[in-house]
């Protein structure tokens, strides 16, 4: 055997943290030639597993859609891997620590088509990948995680032939490394929804390959990288949610990215609403009616409760609109200030 597809199958339980045997079977990793495990879209809790790390011939890891936790304990060797797949868990730690650029760790194999497609989420799109089609493909998605620090500047520079990366909502923190520019094939490269801070490095208009491009929603500041070649491309959705980050767009002035997430979840971030401001005024008007009716509830409470109360505001009451009467007696003209008297 050596494609496994066990994915959107229900299943559950439990992957022990460590390495652990299993007896009755032959824990001599080397000898197994799996090179596809598919277990995505399950049920599946723990931490991935230190045996994965051990099947010298797997290239397509697809894990995402799971409930896995904490920390990678053995690094991914991005030269054994085509595509890994571990977005939308809970998995934590730096990245840095999760990979492995040493070029001695594995290499890649080569078993020509596989039995089945994979699904892999590139361009902000899910894509079916089968053939011809999936031998070229490399991508990595760490998406939807909790992983922290800094985007490690080997990614750049060990991965010149990966086509789709994809960081988006986490905490990753610090700069954009400029070494990302060296991914000559990369086609889909999504950034956003983290903490990055300081300038989108300008090298990255030399990679010609880029169809998407996405650092939204993050700190980032300084001006957008020029409109050349594929950047021309991208339009201000590549770009939302950073304050500090101006950008020109055709027939448009050098502006700032205003627009901020109103929510830290994916699905209530994926349609632009449109605004310039801080504000949402859907949102602001739903707030304003609530907390005006809170009011009015929370006065009529204490008039029923308290008698003093009830007394001194319609006296209040009565007060203010005597005031009002006789404001209206003295300062209207004659005709109208009949009207009133008749009234």
């Amino acid at each position: 055997m050596t494609e496994v597809y066990l994915s959107r199958n229900h299943l559950g339980g439990t992957f022990t943290e460590g390495e652990h045997e299993i007896s009755g079977v032959d824990n001599d990793y080397s000898s197994y030639q799996i090179s596809v495990l598919d277990l995505s879209h399950n049920h599946l809790r723990g931490t991935i597993p230190i045996w994965i790390s051990k099947l010298p011939r797997l290239s397509y890891l697809l894990l995402n859609n799971n409930k896995l936790h904490g920390e990678v304990l053995v690094p991914f060797c991005l030269e054994q891997f085509k595509l890994i797949a571990i977005s939308h868990n809970h998995i934590s730690g730096h990245i840095s620590s999760a990979i492995n650029a040493n070029r001695s760790c594995g290499v890649r194999s080569d078993d020509g088509f596989l039995l089945e497609g994979l699904e892999f989420v590139t361009k902000a799109q899910l894509h079916t990948y089968g053939g011809i089609l999936l031998t070229l493909m490399v991508g990595l998605d760490f998406s939807d995680n909790n992983f922290t620090g800094e985007i490690p500047p080997k990614l750049g520079d060990h991965m010149s032939d990966i086509r789709a990366l994809n960081l988006s909502y986490n905490k990753l923190t610090g700069s954009i490394p400029p070494s990302l520019s060296r991914m000559f094939q990369i086609e889909s490269l999504d950034l956003s929804h983290n903490s990055l801070s300081g300038a989108i490095p300008t090298q990255l208009t030399e990679l010609t390959s880029l169809a998407s491009f996405s650092v939204a929603y993050n700190n980032l500041s300084g001006m957008c990288p020029q409109r050349i070649a594929q950047f021309a491309t991208f339009d201000e959705t590549s770009y939302h949610g950073n304050p500090f980050l101006c950008c020109t767009f055709p027939s448009q002035p050098s502006k700032p990215i205003f627009s901020l997430p109103t929510s830290g979840n994916r699905d209530d971030n994926d349609e632009d609403d449109g605004g310039e401001g801080f504000i949402d005024m859907e949102s602001f008007y739903a707030s304003s009616g609530v907390t005006f009716i809170m009011v009015l509830l929370t006065i009529a409470s204490v008039l029923c409760i308290n008698p003093y109360w009830r007394q001194t505001w319609f006296y209040c009451v009565g007060v203010a609109t005597t005031n009002f009467y006789y404001f209206l007696v003295d300062h209207l003209p004659v005709p109208v200030k009949y009207k009133v008297l008749k009234l």
